[in-house]
């Protein structure tokens, strides 16, 4: 059996007319170019050129296996092309819209993954707690955790349950006490929400069930939030994946159905049959669900 790979010398011989010129034009050398011609002719049991001073010239042998070997290279280039254009497909932009807190816990441990998966696949988040509007192009595909949004010119997807519970550090545990009661949560100071954490479930539950607590500080972003309960400001609502990372915060009560939040996967209409955000959808989807419960503690 003859190897393919003598039909790319035996082509640029034909085209060139000498070695030579086939040599230079494939980048290597004269005698590289005239043996592999060789081990062709051997392998086939067929001369394929009859060889002048003046050059190569092909027989009528060499002049049938031409045709057959320029459909062969079309074929060759034809896989080539598909491969690339398949790659092609799988490249590009996504911009991904979610707030701090999910951008850190549920994608960026992620994203190192799904670079060697899809390398030409550049994700650009946009870490914001406001919810960009996807319909008018401010984002490609966002992760958000609270209630379902409504915007039929939306692709969504419910990914989880997000567990909630009320915590205090155990500096304000120390000075002040644990809540033991939700009815206790009125002698209590309270740390709430400002902006978007302002309407999340745990927040309106506390407005509703400590109306007579005094409101010490209110931050309108997840981290900050945080760290001003670590701080020992007061006691508030914080999903349980942050707050059980950090050793110095105190769960209050037993599980808080009420306080819970969904987090969705929302991608705008236009770009969701896009392989690229295919591929990134479908695989963020599938790291949530083999991770939930880790990401959902109760």
């Amino acid at each position: 059996m003859y190897d393919w790979g003598d039909l790319r010398f035996f082509l640029a011989v034909a085209r060139a007319g000498s070695t030579t010129a086939a040599a230079e034009m494939l980048g290597v050398s004269q005698t590289t170019a005239a043996r592999r011609v060789a081990a062709l002719e051997e392998a086939l049991g067929a001369q394929l050129f009859e060889r002048h001073q003046s050059g190569y010239r092909l027989t009528e042998m060499g002049e049938s296996v031409r045709g057959n070997a320029e459909r062969i290279e079309a074929e060759a280039q034809a896989i080539a092309d598909a491969v690339d254009q398949h790659r092609r497909h799988f490249a590009g932009v996504i911009r991904v819209t979610t707030n701090e807190s999910t951008a850190n816990v549920f994608v960026t441990p992620w994203l190192v993954e799904f670079a060697e998966l899809y390398p030409d696949i550049r994700i650009q988040m946009i870490v914001d707690d406001r919810r960009l509007d996807l319909a008018r192009g401010e984002a490609d595909v966002a992760l958000r955790a609270g209630s379902r949004p409504t915007d039929g010119a939306l692709v969504i997807k419910k990914l989880m349950v997000v567990p909630w519970n009320i915590y205090c550090s155990q500096a304000y545990a120390a000075r002040c006490g644990r809540p033991l009661s939700i009815e206790a949560l009125n002698e209590h100071s309270i740390i709430g929400g400002e902006g978007a954490l302002a309407d999340i479930p745990s927040m309106r539950w506390l407005r509703d069930k400590a109306p007579g607590a005094r409101v010490v500080a209110q931050s309108n972003n997840m981290s900050n939030l945080i760290a001003t309960v670590k701080a020992g400001l007061g006691v508030t609502g914080l999903p349980c994946v942050d707050a059980e990372a950090e050793p110095t915060l105190l769960r209050c009560f037993g599980d808080l159905p009420e306080l819970d939040s969904e987090l969705f996967l929302v991608t705008r209409a236009e770009v969701k049959d896009l392989p690229r955000v295919r591929a990134f959808t479908d695989f963020i989807s599938a790291k949530v669900a083999s991770a939930r419960d880790r990401l959902a503690p109760r």
